[in-house]
Formats: structure tokens, C-alpha cells, sequence
């Protein structure tokens, strides 16, 4: 009789520990999983920093969309590409600081959302400029835009891919 509550228990105790050891396993994949993904996340602010056009574009998913700041048009990857110059021309990005806010797992590991926002400090390289509220923007003025960001990524292939998100101003303020 003892030697069977012992093996009942010894099982009982070996079915708990790997229970455990496989909990503990699956959040240290998904913890990889989110560095991977924030990895991407560092990368393609980088290559906008770096004015590395080829490099930003290859994090892009042939199937993007995201919202237009200005107007009810979805972005799609040709449309973003299309931006880039007139967007490059007319600012110099001195650097972005990226804080994480939440990374959110789905469908198995494949999909993947990242909360974040940035600080993007950049100089004005264009003449003066009058924007849409009536401020004059100097040429050779720093500015700092902080931006919240929702990407979305999938896994195609063993690579995360920007598919999709949203963009916003949180505010912006001049240095």
C-alpha cells in the first residue's frame, strides 16, 4: 500500500513539474518571439534614419495597408514607396528613440502586434514653409515629432513582415 500512495504521488509530481516546465517553456518562446519582433521594429525605424530605402521597403509584406495621414486613401507598399522622396527631400532625421508599449501575440506565433511610439528628431532641409495650422517651419530648424504606432506583422517564410498598422501624431514639438 505504501509503495503505490509513493508511485501515485512520484507521478502526480512528475505530471505537475512538466506541466510547469512546458508553461515556462512557452513564455520563454513567446518572450523570443517579441524580441525577434521588436528587432524588426528597431530595423525599420533604422533604415528610415539611415535613408536606407531598399533595406525599409524589405520589411514591407507585398500586402500592406494602413491609413493615409491626410485623406480616406489606403496606403498599399507601392503607395508608400512612391512617398518616400518627396517625404526624404524635405527633412534630414537626426534620430528616433523607440519606446516600447505592448507587444501582442496571435494566431499561433505568426502574427504579431507592436504598441510603440518614437521620438524622431530631424532638421528641416527645405525652404521655409508655411503647414496647415500657419506655422512657418525655417529651413536648418530642428524639429521633434513623438508618433504612436500600431504595426502589424506576419510571419511569411521564417520573416516577420510589416503588413499593416496605424500612425498617429501624439503631439509635436518644435526643439
Amino acid at each position: 500500500m505504501k509503495i503505490r500512495v509513493f508511485l501515485l504521488l512520484m507521478l502526480t509530481s512528475a505530471t505537475h513539474f512538466t506541466g510547469l516546465a512546458q508553461e515556462v517553456n512557452n513564455l520563454n518562446e513567446e518572450e523570443s518571439i517579441k524580441e525577434e519582433i521588436w528587432k524588426v521594429v528597431e530595423k525599420r525605424n533604422s533604415t528610415w534614419v539611415e535613408n536606407d530605402f531598399k533595406g525599409h521597403m524589405s520589411i514591407y509584406h507585398p500586402d500592406f495597408r494602413r491609413w493615409t495621414l491626410h485623406s480616406k486613401t489606403l496606403m498599399t507598399k507601392d503607395i508608400f514607396a512612391s512617398f518616400w522622396d518627396g517625404i526624404k527631400k524635405n527633412e534630414e532625421v537626426i534620430k528616433i528613440d523607440i519606446e516600447r508599449k505592448e507587444m501582442q501575440i496571435l494566431d499561433d506565433g505568426n502574427l504579431a502586434i507592436a504598441h510603440y511610439t518614437i521620438d524622431e528628431y530631424y532638421k528641416w532641409i527645405e525652404e521655409n514653409k508655411t503647414n496647415d495650422e500657419g506655422i512657418t517651419i525655417r529651413k536648418g530648424q530642428i524639429m521633434n515629432g513623438k508618433l504612436r504606432f500600431s504595426d502589424i506583422y506576419i510571419k511569411v517564410d521564417n520573416k516577420w513582415l510589416y503588413i499593416g498598422g496605424h500612425r498617429d501624431k501624439a503631439f509635436l514639438k518644435e526643439n
